[in-house]
């Protein structure tokens, strides 16, 4: 082989922004749980290969909803009553805490606590029904804090106070998990800080999305979806506001800037989906490429992957220098190969 494969591995970290503008609540708990499984901890541990360089993806609306729980100001279902008082709940309530509080992947997360992974069979084989008429308040209390403690990430597993909570495995107070939801706090208000950090540091690079997520292609016309899926069944009235393009650009750029104190250079389009109709915004934002991957909604494309930029220090790739839309959807639909595509 004359020449190394270089091959560029891109953390895409996203969730959707679950906070309800009508009741200003969120309606699942999943940035906060993730954020205490996922999110850290990769780039910790990536921290401890200093040769190793990669690229994160940190969603807008991620970070929003990140920096909203770590300042105490989020609240969902589930937190609410995690922290309440178990002999408080009522019937709804515990009826929604039994179908609920195992909402995990059992053999990871539930199947390794003998306590969470008790609670868990018991409703598997005994029933619903038959934990309402059997459950006191401690299996409440355990189960609520389980349903916490068991998303922490192995790596904060030396914690004085997580490894006591898992030593003890049980009995656990409303106390407890008072202290396991500032836990969770605190892990949540370093994710950000530690990727400035180690961006700082030139060992990783992070990348931006438009704002609040929305599919780009589709925002500009609803019919670009014909596009790529001929037979696609369409909203009867046809939606156009590509004006709205550059403003979820913009805003995500404001954001990154004021996070990361520098302007970013990569972007990873929402759902993956890039169109001749929105690269312009995005080269006139500064951005040096977008990234795209096979497989996902296309508006005009199907390869693997469109790689940030050329300068990329850790993959010296040959770069492909796209010099109209034309010529790159013919690119597009004739590769299956991993392409370095600067705008």
């Amino acid at each position: 082989m004359s020449h190394p494969l270089y091959i560029a591995f891109i953390w895409h970290q996203h969730q959707p922004l679950y906070k309800s503008r009508v009741a200003a609540r969120y309606r699942l708990p999943w940035v906060r749980l993730h954020g205490t499984k996922d999110y850290l901890d990769l780039v910790l541990l990536l921290e401890s290969y200093p040769k190793l360089h990669q690229t994160v993806n940190l969603v807008p609306s991620l970070i929003m909803q990140i920096e909203d729980y770590a300042a105490g100001t989020a609240f969902d279902p589930y937190l609410d009553l995690a922290l309440m008082p178990a002999e408080q709940l009522d019937k709804e309530q515990r009826k929604y805490i039994i179908e609920h509080f195992f909402d995990a992947n059992h053999h990871t997360l539930i199947d390794p606590h003998p306590r969470y992974a008790q609670l868990y069979n018991q409703r598997q084989k005994e029933g619903r029904t038959w934990c309402m008429q059997n459950w006191q308040a401690a299996d409440y209390n355990d189960l609520l804090a389980w349903h916490n403690l068991a998303w922490f990430d192995p790596l904060f597993w030396d914690d004085p106070d997580i490894a006591g909570w898992l030593k003890r495995g049980k009995d656990f107070t409303l106390g407890d998990r008072q202290r396991i939801y500032s836990k969770q706090r605190e892990i949540l208000g370093r994710i950000v800080p530690q990727h400035r950090k180690m961006q700082d540091a030139g060992q990783l690079e992070v990348m931006t999305t438009p704002y609040t997520h929305p599919i780009l292609p589709l925002l500009a016309d609803t019919d670009a979806g014909r596009v790529a899926v001929p037979n696609m069944t369409l909203p009867a009235e046809r939606f156009q506001w590509a004006e709205d393009i550059p403003r979820h650009l913009q805003k995500a750029w404001d954001m990154y800037k004021d996070r990361f104190g520098r302007e970013p250079r990569g972007l990873w389009p929402s759902e993956q989906s890039v169109s001749p109709a929105m690269l312009p915004d995005v080269a006139k934002q500064g951005l040096s490429g977008c990234v795209r991957m096979k497989r996902f909604w296309v508006g005009l494309c199907s390869i693997s992957f469109i790689e940030m930029r050329r300068e990329m220090s850790w993959n010296q790739s040959t770069s492909i220098n796209l010099i109209a839309c034309r010529r790159l959807l013919e690119i597009w639909r004739s590769s299956s190969e991993t392409i370095a595509c600067p705008i």
